[in-house]
């Protein structure tokens, strides 16, 4: 297991307060370090939301094929299929069209933002994320969603 992922903490309003969903918004954390899934799910889970975890991106795309999120948080870089893959494959499938899905990575390089984008993600936050862009942005994209 890796060492905690560094979150900088702000005091923001709850995420999930100020949009109208007839359900509990299910967010899904694909990052194949099971520290930040397990701290991003505790953060999410504590603001309301259900949370489903993937490590790896085949996981996610099997998931989110399953039990279709309402919003996707996904790592670039893990073993195996990467992200960006991951995301494509995923958009494939009808139903997760329109599913917004935000980029969380260690990296941020002009060409991987324009690629994100070019698959459809809404957002592309860097690690250690700050928790109140995180809150901001999730509530952003679900509310232009749903």
């Amino acid at each position: 297991m890796s060492t905690s992922p560094n979150l900088k903490d702000v005091e923001e309003p709850r995420a999930s307060q100020n949009y109208e969903m007839d359900v509990t918004p299910t967010i899904m954390v694909v990052d194949d370090d099971e520290d930040i899934r397990l701290l991003m799910g505790q953060l999410l889970r504590s603001d309301g939301y259900s949370v489903i975890e993937a490590a790896t991106a085949s996981e996610a795309e099997t998931k989110a094929l399953a039990n279709p999120p309402h919003l996707i948080l996904m790592d670039l870089s893990m073993p195996g299929t990467d992200g960006l893959s991951a995301i494509w494959n995923i958009r494939k499938q009808p139903e997760m069209a329109t599913v917004p899905i935000i980029i969380v990575s260690a990296y941020d390089a002009f060409d991987l933002r324009a690629e994100a984008t070019a698959a459809g993600c809404c957002g592309y936050l860097t690690k250690p994320v700050d928790v109140g862009e995180l809150k901001r942005t999730i509530k952003t994209a679900l509310e232009s969603t749903y």
